[in-house]
């Protein structure tokens, strides 16, 4: 499903082969991330390198998309013991640049972490984009594709039998975000061979790792 927001003008994927990398310690949704910023191979032999099994059509799907100047993001999350320390990761395509973002928490679950890879990842954005977004959570998914947010919404942040819909918080600011963005959400099965994918659950295991993690504030009110 594609949340209806704002088109970003086309701009021409610069293909550029230089690699430059610079590290940052800016704020992300009240985390210290470590950001990653690198030109990518040519486009073709990129794409190449993303996926054992091609034939799925979704590198495809991924050069059309930056070819037309849309963004395209990789994410991922974990929480160690469910709840426990928790990480996410993103790695973000976008105008022959690659950037990659992280951070965690001290208690967490992986469904919070999930989410917030989203966020984050479309939080660094600069300006309305359209944006494919890859993730191996079914759970946020088929949120989208099953227009379970919008009936969440409808009731009031409730779930069919009545009951409060489970991090409200993060998905309100998912939902806020898609608003400000055209984002379509596609998902992938995990561990499948996908560096970009693999890569996002490098960061967010490192991540949750770090000895100045911050509390979920969220999950804290929810408990």
């Amino acid at each position: 499903m594609v949340c209806k927001g704002h088109k970003r003008k086309s701009k021409a994927l610069a293909v550029l082969c230089t690699k430059v990398f610079l590290t940052s310690k800016k704020q992300s949704i009240g985390l210290k991330n470590n950001l990653l910023i690198k030109f990518p191979p040519p486009i073709k032999a990129w794409l190449a390198e993303q996926c054992t099994s091609p034939r799925d059509g979704l590198n495809e799907k991924i050069e059309s998309h930056l070819e037309q100047g849309g963004v395209v993001i990789f994410t991922d999350g974990s929480a160690s013991g469910n709840p426990g320390r928790g990480g996410y990761g993103a790695v973000i395509i976008q105008s022959g640049k690659r950037e990659e973002i992280s951070g965690g928490f001290l208690h967490t679950t992986n469904n919070r972490m999930e989410l917030y890879a989203c966020i984050a990842a479309l939080e660094r954005l600069p300006e309305p984009a359209r944006v494919l977004l890859i993730t191996d959570s079914a759970y946020v998914a088929r949120a989208f594709s099953e227009g379970w947010l919008q009936q969440w919404e409808r009731r009031g942040w409730r779930r069919r039998d009545g009951e409060p819909v489970e991090n409200p918080d993060l998905w309100q600011q998912l939902d806020r975000l898609c608003k400000i963005h055209s984002v379509e959400f596609h998902w992938i099965k995990g561990h499948n061979a996908r560096p970009e994918n693999e890569r996002c659950d490098q960061l967010a295991s490192s991540a949750a790792r770090k000895t100045d993690l911050l509390e979920d504030k969220g999950y804290l009110v929810r408990r």
